[in-house]
C-alpha cells in the first residue's frame, strides 16, 4: 500500500467518523459504522506490515483486557450475548485503526486532511446552530439528535433559551470533545506558531457546546500542556492565549444566549452551583446504585451486561465507574492500561514535542471518564485512535512530525 493510498484510507477512517451517521442492519442489532466494512482490509494490511507495526507493549495491554473482558462474560454466562461480545468487536476495532495509524505518514497525512475536515466540521456544526436550510430536522431523523434537537434552544417548557451545540455527534458533550481534539492539534507551539486562529475558532466551538465537562477538560489541557511544554509557553504567550479564550467565551456566551438573554448553561460550572443541578443529582443517584452492584462482584463484575442499563433506563455518565460495574476492577485495570502504557512509552521516548498531542488526549479522556463515556462513543474511540496512532509513528526512525 503507497503513501497516498494509507493517507487516502485514514482520511476515510475520520470522515466517515465525523460525517456519516451510524446506522442498523437489523433494529436488535448495535448501529454500525461505514469503517466497519474496511476493517478487513485494515486487518490484512496491518498483518502483512506488523513487523513495521509501532507499540507492541499496548497492544499486548489490548489483548489483556480483551481477554478480561471475555473472561468476566463468561462468569456470568454472558459469552454468547452478541450485544455484550460486541465490545470486544469494538477494542479489536480500535487496535486496529491504531496500528493502521502508526503505518501512516503522520506529517503528509496532517497537511492533507486535518483544517479541510475541520473546516467542513465548523461549517456543519454553524449550519446547525443557526438552522439554516432545515438542518436540524436531519440532525434529528439520520444523526441521533433526539431530544437534543427538540429542545435545541428551548427549556423544559420549551420557551426560549440557551443553544447548546449538538452538531453532528448529535450530543453536545460528545460533540464538545470532538472539538478539544482540534484544539490540541491546532495548539500554538513553538513547533506550530501560526495556528493560534485555529485554536481559537476550535474553543469556541467547544463553548457553543455548552459542556461541563469539556470545559474542565480544556482547563486540563491548558494545564498540563504549560507544565510538558513550559518551553513553548512565555508568559507572554501565556496572555494572550488566555485572552483570546477570554474573547471567545464571551462571544460563545452573546452567541448560545440571544446576546445575553438567557442564563449560560455553563456558569454553573463557576457559581458552585453545579452540584444542585438535575443532571448532577442524576449522576450521583447512579453512581451510588452502581457503587453498591461493584461492591457485591468487585473482582469481575457483571459481563457487560448492556441491557441492564435500558432496562432500568439509567446512564453510568462514568467511565470508570461503567468498566468497574460491567468487567469489574480487573476490567478497570485492563481499560487503565489503554492510557498508561501510552504514557510511558511517550516519556520514555523523551520527544515531548512529537507525541504531547496523544498525551493532551490522553488527560482529556481521564477527565471526561469522570462525568461522561468517551471511550464507549464510536466517534470518539476512532479519534483517539488515530491521534494514538500518528504519535506512535513518531517513535519510529522515520522523520515525522505532526504539523
Amino acid at each position: 500500500m503507497t503513501d497516498r493510498i494509507k493517507i487516502l484510507f485514514g482520511g476515510i477512517i475520520v470522515c466517515s467518523v465525523l460525517f456519516l451517521p451510524d446506522f442498523h442492519l437489523k433494529s436488535s442489532w448495535p448501529a454500525i459504522q461505514l469503517i466497519d466494512f474496511i476493517l478487513p482490509i485494515l486487518a490484512i494490511y496491518v498483518f502483512i506490515e506488523r513487523k513495521h507495526v509501532q507499540g507492541k507493549m499496548f497492544f499486548i495491554g489490548i489483548a489483556a483486557f480483551a481477554l478480561l473482558m471475555l473472561v468476566s462474560m463468561g462468569i456470568n454466562g454472558r459469552i454468547f450475548v452478541f450485544q455484550d461480545l460486541f465490545e470486544v468487536f469494538k477494542l479489536i476495532k480500535f487496535s486496529l485503526i491504531v496500528a493502521f495509524f502508526t503505518l501512516v505518514p503522520t506529517a503528509a497525512f496532517c497537511r492533507t486532511w486535518l483544517k479541510p475536515m475541520f473546516i467542513a466540521l465548523v461549517g456543519f456544526n454553524l449550519v446547525h446552530f443557526f438552522n439554516l436550510f432545515g438542518f436540524n430536522d436531519i440532525i434529528a431523523s439520520y444523526y441521533n439528535g433526539g431530544m437534543h434537537i427538540e429542545y435545541f434552544g428551548l427549556n423544559s417548557l420549551k420557551e426560549p433559551a440557551v443553544k447548546r451545540m449538538v452538531g453532528l455527534a448529535g450530543n453536545p458533550n460528545i460533540n464538545a470533545l470532538i472539538f478539544l481534539f482540534f484544539s490540541i492539534v491546532f495548539l500554538p507551539t513553538n513547533q506550530r506558531k501560526n495556528t493560534l486562529l485555529w485554536f481559537l475558532i476550535a474553543v469556541l466551538m467547544v463553548f457553543l457546546c455548552q459542556s461541563r465537562t469539556a470545559i474542565l477538560g480544556l482547563g486540563a489541557l491548558l494545564v498540563v500542556a504549560g507544565i510538558v511544554m513550559k518551553q513553548s509557553f512565555t508568559l507572554r504567550k501565556c496572555a494572550v492565549l488566555l485572552l483570546g479564550i477570554s474573547v471567545v467565551y464571551i462571544l460563545s456566551w452573546a452567541m448560545a444566549t440571544n446576546f445575553f438573554h438567557y442564563s449560560l448553561y455553563s456558569n454553573k460550572l463557576f457559581n458552585g452551583q453545579v452540584l444542585q443541578t438535575g443532571s448532577a443529582r442524576g449522576r450521583l443517584e447512579a453512581w451510588k446504585l452502581l457503587g453498591d452492584m461493584i461492591l457485591q462482584r468487585p473482582l469481575f463484575g457483571y459481563g457487560g451486561n448492556k441491557s441492564y442499563f435500558y432496562a432500568q433506563k439509567i446512564y453510568s455518565e462514568n467511565e470508570y465507574i461503567l468498566m468497574a460495574w460491567r468487567y469489574g476492577l480487573m476490567g478497570l485495570i485492563g481499560y487503565l492500561l489503554i492510557y498508561f502504557l501510552p504514557i510511558k512509552a511517550f516519556f520514555q521516548a523523551k520527544k515531548i514535542e512529537q507525541t504531547y498531542p496523544a498525551l493532551l488526549c490522553i488527560v482529556l479522556m481521564l477527565v471526561a471518564a469522570l462525568t461522561n463515556n468517551p471511550f464507549v462513543d464510536r466517534t470518539i474511540m476512532v479519534l483517539f485512535a488515530a491521534v494514538i496512532g500518528t504519535v506512535y509513528a513518531q517513535l519510529s526512525t522515520r522523520p515525522s512530525h505532526v504539523e
